[in-house]
């Protein structure tokens, strides 16, 4: 397990990891509980159209989680890693 060593506070890589998963599961609950509020205001929708809603709140996540995912992972790579680490779990509420 490799570590990041920054002000002498160390974070390690399935720390980062750890975040990485805990910030998508977070993306991933809300998206379903909002897929389930809105399909039952849509009513009897047709397995493409449910697919077009799913593909479509996937990408939206993907794309909203696209920035905070990279600078986890380059904070791995260099000296903000502490920072950016719990700078990303206070603003998700991890």
């Amino acid at each position: 397990m490799t570590s990041i060593d920054t002000a002498g506070s160390q974070v390690s890589e399935s720390e980062i990891s750890a975040t990485l998963v805990s910030l998508r599961e977070r993306f991933e609950a809300v998206r379903r509980g909002e897929l389930r509020r809105v399909c039952g205001r849509l009513g009897n929708l047709s397995p493409d159209q449910k697919n077009a809603i799913n593909s479509l709140t996937h990408a939206l996540i993907e794309g909203v989680l696209q920035a905070p995912l990279a600078m986890l992972k380059n904070a791995s790579a260099g000296h903000q890693a502490v920072f950016v680490l719990a700078t990303v779990r206070r603003l998700f509420n991890l």
